[in-house]
This record gives structure tokens, C-alpha cells and sequence, in this order.
């Protein structure tokens, strides 16, 4: 269960504990007919592995390896230089002062619930004793380089299908290669169980019940035409933002590229839309003054996500210029609904200001997974879907262009069961 506690402020969440729960039981598909040798997988360890604040990690990373401070460092040469140049004074821009002044308003928020579920987690023996931390932290494993983004590019090439019937491919025993039909229509793993499929070579592993498609955004039709509605839909837009144009490393989307997505299209009555948002002002303002308005969803609640430490340390420090150790989730139902909020006992009101707690991943863009959290303010059975992700959950739909990159098999243990 990713749920470690929970209070008034919000959850404490093991986000590691829900990605092993979809893969405990495995097999593979290729193995066709013959009996069925069932493995466990866990998400590697390495990859949640903060033990202390990112700010600390970059002044210990000048260090060699035996912990001692460079001879320039030590000499004091280097502080001599920083103090003969002079530092140009910048006035704050307009996002700049706008930001500040949205953390002024939930500075409170984030430091007293935080406080209170670092408490509760500490009781449940989540959180290690920072006396027991390695000086040095651990290095995390090299991902598999993914060109899964560069594939959907080159898909574009291929000629647009409007058949319904074809727009979701059901695997099955034996499949060999199900990379066929990989980027003209939704793969589905019908089983109670995960899977180990092979695409192009490369081996991943498929959540029980779990549907994907691997497209761009001009190539979303087969969610369209499957006609499935959605009661959950979670967005992880790309944002743009400087630092991201400049390395080149990751793809992004321009703010009013995302209104091209089918949402309404996709949407139940009534259903849950959540998106997360970095901290830039002009994001969130976009998503509830342009986005959710064209949409017809009605903005209910802003959540945050509160990154900290195995000890429990914010991940960065609260009140830094640069980079914040929370980020926001801005949650509306389609066109509010009231009608189907009051005729469902099963669902309850969304509140305000709650709070995510969790040791993050050291992987770009890997969010906590939001199914217990948002299981009292959706229907039973829901059907939900996630937009731009980059792994799968069970009984979820997800689409992206790097839709299934962290369940490469590189990423996981092993055993047999």
C-alpha cells in the first residue's frame, strides 16, 4: 500500500511500496501455452535513495573521494576570487514577484503539515534516523537510454487510421512481437497479473489490467476512438521553461499546445481532472484561467506534493529562489457536477491545501502514483487515465511519447517465485 499514514494535513506516501505492488506477481509473455513460471519484481532502491538535501549533495560533490575538500577550496583561493567580483543587483521580474507572493500565502500550509505528517511517519518507522545516514550518499544506477520519444516522432510518418475496431490491441500468449501494432493503437494487458513483453528488443513489464498508447500529441486518436470515458484523468504536462530549452535533454510543450488535447472527449460526467503544475506563476495561472475554463472544469482544490529525505528533510530548502521542495496539483470536476457529487454517497467533497508527502525519485518527471489518495472523490470501480505519463499503474490507461519508459526491465529486481 503506498498510503503510509494519513492525518488532517494529508498522506504520507511510500511511492516505491505502489509501483513493486503492481509488479509482485509477473510472467512471460512469449512463454506462450507451456506452464507458466510466475517471477516477483521490485523497483530498484537506488532510485529513491535521497539521503540527504539536494543543495547538501552539490557541496559534497566538491569533495574527492576520500571527503576532503579540493586544495583550491582549502586554500581559500577560490573564496578570494568570489569576493573580488561583483554582483550585478537584478530586480525581481513579474513571475518572479507573483511566485513569491503564492509562497508567502502557503509557506504555513507546507511548513505545519509538513511537520505534523513527518511526526505521524516517524511513529510508523518510515523515516530513518539522519545518525544512521551514510556520509557518502549512494549513486544511483544509470537509466536505460529510452528512445521512445524519438519512435513516436517517426511514427508521425505513418498513415492516420480512423478504425475503431482497431484501436485497441489485446495481447495474448505467445505474442512474439507486440511492438506491431505499438504506435497505431492502444496495447492492453488483459491478465491479473503483470507481464514481460518485448518492444523492439528492449524487455518491459506491464501491470496487471493495464492499457497504453505510445503516440505525440498530434496522434491521440485511438483513446478518441476506443470511446472509453474516464472518471480520473491526471496530467503531467512537459512544461517550458528556460533551464529545460537550454539543456536540450527533455522534450516540452508550449501552454497552448495543451489545449489540442481531447480531454472533454475523454471526460465522464463529473470527473476528476488533476494536473500537476510547476512552481512558475504564468503555469498555474494558465491552467485555471485558459485551460480548465476551455475545457468547462471547474477548479476545486490545490494539493502540493512536499518532497523531502529518507530522514525527512525538504529535498531543497523551503524558502530557496531557485527551486522549491514542493510542487502543486491543481484538482476541478467537469463543468462542477453538483448533480453527480450529491447523488453519490461514494463520493466525497474534495477539500483544499492537503499535502502529499514523499521521498521523490531520482528519475526526471517521476511522480508519486495518486490512486489511494483520490479513491474517496472518484466513483467506485473508476475508469482512469493519465496523460503524458512514463509508466503504467494497473487498471489505469496511460498515453505519452515515453509512455512505458520506466518499466524497462533495467529498472527492476528480479526473483523467481
Amino acid at each position: 500500500m503506498s498510503v503510509i499514514c494519513a492525518n488532517s494535513w494529508g498522506w504520507v506516501l511510500d511511492a516505491r511500496a505502489k509501483i513493486d505492488e503492481d509488479v509482485k506477481r509477473c510472467f512471460c509473455l512469449k512463454d506462450g501455452f507451456k506452464e507458466t513460471k510466475y517471477f516477483k519484481c521490485g523497483f530498484k532502491n537506488e532510485f529513491f535513495d535521497i539521503l540527504k538535501p539536494r543543495i547538501q549533495l552539490d557541496v559534497d560533490s566538491k569533495k574527492d573521494d576520500f571527503g576532503k575538500e579540493s586544495k583550491m577550496e582549502s586554500t581559500g583561493v577560490d573564496l578570494q576570487r568570489r569576493k573580488k567580483r561583483k554582483r550585478k543587483h537584478r530586480d525581481l521580474n513579474i513571475g518572479e514577484v507573483e511566485a513569491n507572493i503564492y509562497h508567502d500565502k502557503i509557506r504555513s500550509v507546507v511548513i505545519h503539515g509538513s511537520q505534523a505528517l513527518l511526526d505521524a511517519g516517524r511513529q510508523c518507522g518510515f523515516f530513518i534516523e539522519e545518525s544512521i545516514i551514510s556520509q557518502k550518499p549512494s549513486s544511483s544506477p544509470i537509466p536505460p537510454e529510452c528512445h521512445l520519444a524519438a519512435l513516436s516522432d517517426l511514427a508521425k510518418e505513418l498513415p492516420l487510421s480512423h478504425d475503431s475496431s482497431a484501436s485497441v490491441h489485446t495481447l495474448c500468449r505467445g505474442d512474439q512481437d507486440a511492438a506491431l501494432d505499438l504506435f497505431s493503437s492502444i496495447t492492453e494487458n488483459p491478465f491479473d497479473c503483470a507481464c514481460e513483453v518485448t518492444f523492439m528488443k528492449d524487455k518491459y513489464l506491464l501491470p496487471a489490467r493495464s492499457r497504453f498508447l505510445l503516440s505525440d500529441i498530434t496522434r491521440m486518436h485511438p483513446l478518441v476512438n476506443s470511446g472509453e470515458k474516464y472518471d480520473l484523468i491526471v496530467l503531467d504536462p512537459p512544461w517550458e521553461n528556460k533551464s529545460v530549452k537550454r539543456s536540450n535533454r527533455y522534450n516540452w510543450l508550449a501552454s497552448s499546445q495543451l489545449k489540442q488535447l481531447p480531454v472533454p472527449l475523454l471526460a465522464a460526467p463529473g470527473c476528476l481532472v488533476v494536473s500537476w503544475v510547476t512552481n512558475r506563476a504564468k503555469h498555474r495561472q494558465f491552467i485555471k484561467e485558459e485551460l480548465y475554463p476551455l475545457w468547462g472544469i471547474e477548479v476545486m482544490a490545490e494539493w502540493f506534493w512536499v518532497k523531502v529525505t529518507r530522514s525527512g528533510e525538504f529535498v531543497f530548502p523551503l524558502d530557496s529562489q531557485h527551486k522549491k521542495p514542493y510542487e502543486v496539483l491543481i484538482l476541478g470536476k467537469l463543468n462542477s457536477c453538483r448533480e453527480v457529487e450529491e447523488s453519490s454517497s461514494a463520493v466525497n467533497t474534495l477539500p483544499d491545501q492537503k499535502l502529499l508527502l514523499s521521498v521523490p525519485s531520482t528519475l526526471h518527471s517521476h511522480k508519486p502514483s495518486l490512486s489511494a489518495v483520490l479513491k474517496p472523490y472518484i466513483p467506485e470501480h473508476p475508469r482512469c487515465l493519465e496523460l503524458f505519463a512514463r509508466s503504467l499503474q494497473a487498471d489505469w490507461s496511460c498515453w505519452g511519447n515515453e509512455v512505458i519508459k520506466l518499466q524497462h526491465c533495467q529498472y527492476f529486481t528480479r526473483e523467481t517465485q
